[in-house]
């Protein structure tokens, strides 16, 4: 159960702090005064998607705070504890999400951080919200299909889930059988190619880092003459200098002079020491530089040898990948396809067989889910039937066809072969006749939008009933009603009121009358700024919200009046309805 709401910086919301009564809740208020952005901002708190533009003008972020009640729900519990939550002594639970400006969120629950993902799965066990134009979805074969499929229940999901699967595996076999099923003469011209880009590679005997090697060969090879030229300048200028003395010959004359002079003054014993090591290291180079010298090639040869090399690697490279190893990858690659060409007779009767027991088997899966769904739409039926009476549908007749439609390439179902998709073999088509004497009809065809909000109001209702959810948010259900149909469903409100809570944003006087908990919500002006207010009326504010509502821009006291007898005939039917007034 929801508690309160906490709004910060949130489209035209400065901020607000709502309280909310455990019953029957109603939102009401001008056209165009924001009562939507607080179901927004419910739907925010649970994960909902945003746009950076929801954050109101000149603020950094908006805040979206909710607290809920969470007794006796041992699922949800079993969720917070996977997500290392734990509720809080009094089964409080406390939500809350930042959004910034640059699209950045922030969601806590207990104060703990969590994924946007995981606040939607939260959300699912706390509300139901039924947006605006929600009920317009009963138009569409496959939200019916699912609304029947979450009436049945957790096998039928099973059943679903499980003819899903099965049925991506059969598409992916049936694809590739088909592949080898193409003409013979792309097999040919494929197999040519194949063969030809497997050989050019193989022939070219390509080893991993060869081209690295020879680069750094042909850079040797391609420099050799400076290599000798730099050598030999080296060695003559350290050990055979013609013309002149050499190093070694200089640092000699060097020694021979300083060990006299040592024999006068031992301090230079030292000097004497690091100049002998420096004469030795002279000499040991130089006979090192003799040596590379001599080692250095000049192969005119071996250097074109290396560039055609060299030419024919980056050829492969072009043409099969970016490196040495990619382009021995797509070697192998080719000629596992090619294996796979030359076997795929066997590998097409392979598949032959496996698309055969697959379609038997999701066969099998279609009808036992057929079934499930056939014995799920009955009962579903009548509980909408019972529920329409209620909204002033009494004599509505309501039904579920559930069809298959035959076809060749299908799987085989009840003797035939019907056409199969990713959630079974089965078509769905609300049928209705809302007035006594016609015949049943598609929904999509002749439901207006007062019976479409009905439909899903009575939808709602069953399967809020199966789901235990303790929270019902409708936003503007009441689109398309009015007189006798307005009060009745005002009453059916009042009814789910008493078993769990009710939040509906209403522009209709006969629900505002019924609710426990009355909020107005207004635009206001100040300076160059708006912002919208919302708060808790009194029952004198409460009679002329009513009366702005039953009379429109011109309140006047038989308005008023009218309002009072409003609110005092919703207290005794709210008495009424729960037992109190027999």
């Amino acid at each position: 159960m929801l508690q309160e709401i906490r709004v910060r910086n949130l489209a035209l919301i400065d901020e607000i702090r709502l309280e909310f009564d455990p019953s029957f809740n109603v939102l009401t208020g001008e056209t165009g005064a924001g009562k939507s952005i607080i179901i927004d901002a419910l739907g925010l708190a649970l994960g909902g998607r945003f746009s950076s533009e929801m954050i109101r003008t000149g603020a950094e972020s908006a805040t979206v705070e909710a607290g809920f009640l969470t007794k006796n729900r041992p699922e949800l519990c079993a969720y917070l504890d996977s997500l290392g939550i734990s509720p809080e002594p009094d089964n409080t639970l406390t939500i809350q999400r930042e959004i910034g400006a640059g699209g950045k969120n922030r969601c806590r629950v207990n104060g703990q951080l969590v994924t946007v993902l995981s606040l939607a799965k939260i959300g699912e066990f706390l509300l139901d919200i039924h947006g605006q134009h929600e009920h317009q979805s009963l138009l569409f074969p496959e939200k019916q299909l699912e609304l029947l499929d979450r009436y049945c229940g957790a096998k039928c999901f099973d059943l679903r889930s499980s003819f899903s699967g099965l049925h991506k595996e059969w598409l992916a076999l049936e694809k590739e059988y088909r592949d080898l099923q193409q003409n013979e003469f792309d097999l040919a011209r494929k197999v040519e190619l194949l063969e030809f880009q497997i050989n050019e590679i193989s022939q070219a005997k390509l080893v991993i880092g060869e081209d690295e090697e020879l680069l750094k060969e042909r850079a040797l090879l391609g420099s050799a003459e400076k290599l000798y030229d730099a050598a030999s300048q080296s060695y003559q200028a350290l050990y055979d200098n013609t013309g002149s003395q050499s190093a070694l010959e200089l640092l000699a004359n060097a020694e021979k002079a300083l060990e006299q002079a040592a024999t006068i003054d031992d301090k230079l014993a030292p000097l004497l020491n690091s100049l002998r090591e420096a004469a030795c290291q002279a000499e040991e180079v130089s006979r090192e530089i003799r040596d590379y010298q001599e080692q250095i090639q000049f192969d005119p040869e071996r250097l074109s040898f290396i560039e055609e090399r060299l030419d024919e690697i980056g050829r492969l490279k072009r043409k099969y990948g970016a490196s040495v190893g990619e382009v021995l990858l797509y070697a192998e690659r080719c000629s596992q396809e090619l294996a796979g060409i030359s076997n795929r007779e066997e590998r097409s009767k392979q598949l032959e067989s496996e698309l055969q027991n697959r379609k038997v088997k999701l066969g099998e899966l279609a009808e036992e889910l057929s079934r499930e769904r056939r014995s799920g739409a009955d009962k579903l039926e009548a509980a909408i039937v019972e529920q329409l009476k209620d909204l002033n549908m009494s004599n509505t007749q309501f039904k579920i066809n559930l069809i298959q439609s035959e076809g060749e390439n299908g799987i085989p179902y009840a003797g035939k072969m019907v056409a199969s998709f990713a959630d079974g073999a089965d078509k769905i088509e609300f049928l209705v006749a809302p007035n006594p004497g016609e015949s049943l009809k598609p929904m999509a065809k002749i439901a207006s939008g007062g019976e479409l909000s009905r439909i899903m109001l009575a939808l709602k209702s069953i399967l809020a009933e199966l789901d235990e959810i303790p929270t019902m948010v409708f936003d503007e259900i009441d689109v398309g009603i009015g007189g006798r149909t307005s009060q009745a469903v005002a009453e059916k409100m009042l009814l789910i009121g008493q078993s769990r809570q009710v939040i509906c944003v209403s522009h209709l006087p006969q629900i505002a009358s019924l609710a426990q908990c009355h909020f107005h919500i207004e635009k206001r002006v100040s300076g160059d700024r708006t912002a919208v207010s919302v708060h808790r009326m009194s029952m004198d504010e409460r009679i002329e919200e009513l009366a702005r509502m039953l009379g429109g821009a011109q309140v006047t006291d038989t308005t008023r009046q009218h309002a009072r007898e409003m609110l005092m005939l919703a207290e005794k039917l709210r008495l009424k309805k729960v037992g109190q007034i027999h």
